[in-house]
């Protein structure tokens, strides 16, 4: 008998003391609710801090921030078309006030790219990460490293029967986020007839970090700070030009110190189901991008129309295989 009511007396304690305990003590994921704002916790090793997002509070990944530079007798100078000569090396800039080079920096290993961003059976090659496709589009990695006379994103060439086509080649919300930015680029002087508008997405699981598509034509008005969800349609790419493409970036939610960009690799950031996706298609993170060292040998050049225009070239372009 008094086992019996020790039992009943010990569940009881249990029972009471769960029900006592804090929300802190609940177990945190990446992106899942917290109730303290500034909070921090470790899982698995790493630190997450409890942080708003529109208007909820999540688990997220600290904001990180570059270590401070040693002191030079010379700055970076922000130049419109820097040499190769700049393309190696961390910036060492003069140290201000505010000790390092940048507010806002984004983390070079998260995993927040959830969904597909494109219909793979509507692409026929992406351009590689360092290569010498479009224009010139350098500056710093997320490793905080300058690279520069370089295109640091991806450009995506439709399969034949959808070039020149403005409302087919359809594009998606890479994960859960918020609209960051819109550029409205219809009538944009110059260029493309047809080139569409930009769309920026942020992710509450790297706030210093930005997902943008280039000339695309929205399915409905999006406005900042609207939400959107993982796989939702975003819009078609604007390819009234025939034989255009379109591009992603990936890119710090704001620029350096210096005015430069911060831009990453999207299959940097991509979950394990989104990858397996691309390498069922022969596209994955190690082949869609140069080493430093090969570009850093062998520089771009932008004046060349046959090198930027190039997609059949297995140093800029992967092929998608059907």
């Amino acid at each position: 008998m008094g086992t019996k009511w020790e039992v009943v007396i010990t569940s009881t304690c249990v029972a009471i003391l769960l029900g006592l305990m804090p929300p802190s003590f609940a177990v945190a994921k990446l992106g899942g609710t917290c109730t303290k704002a500034g909070a921090t916790t470790k899982v698995a090793g790493k630190t997450l801090v409890c942080d708003k997002f529109a208007k909820k509070l999540i688990w997220t990944v600290p904001k990180v921030s570059a270590k401070p530079a040693p002191s030079t007798t010379s700055e970076f100078k922000k130049e419109a078309n820097p040499s190769p000569s700049n393309s190696s090396g961390t910036p060492e800039p003069k140290k201000s006030a505010d000790e390092g080079m940048f507010s806002i920096w984004p983390n070079p290993e998260t995993k927040y790219i959830s969904a597909v961003p494109v219909d793979l059976t509507q692409i026929e090659s992406i351009s590689k990460y360092r290569s010498c496709s479009g224009h010139n589009r350098d500056g710093y990695t997320f490793d905080q490293v300058l690279e520069t006379n370089r295109s640091l994103k991806h450009y995506l060439y439709p399969v034949s029967q959808f070039q020149g086509t403005i409302d087919k080649v359809k594009v998606f919300a890479p994960f859960d986020g918020a609209v960051a930015k819109i550029n409205l680029e219809a009538d944009k002087i110059g260029g493309r007839p047809m080139n569409g508008n930009g769309i920026g997405f942020s992710t509450p699981l790297d706030k210093g970090v930005m997902f943008s598509f280039g000339h695309i034509y929205f399915v409905k008005t999006f406005k900042v700070g609207e939400s959107v969800k993982a796989g939702e349609l975003i819009g078609y790419a604007a390819l009234g030009d025939k034989g255009f493409d379109f591009d992603i970036d990936l890119l710090g939610i704001a620029p350096a110190k210096d005015g430069r960009e911060i831009l990453g690799s999207v299959f940097d950031h991509m979950t394990a189901p989104v990858l397996a996706a691309f390498a069922s298609v022969g596209v994955t993170a190690a082949n869609t991008k140069e080493t430093k060292a090969f570009r850093d040998q062998n520089p771009c050049n932008f004046d060349s129309q046959n090198q930027r225009d190039d997609r059949a070239s297995t140093i800029n372009w992967v092929q998608v295989k059907r």
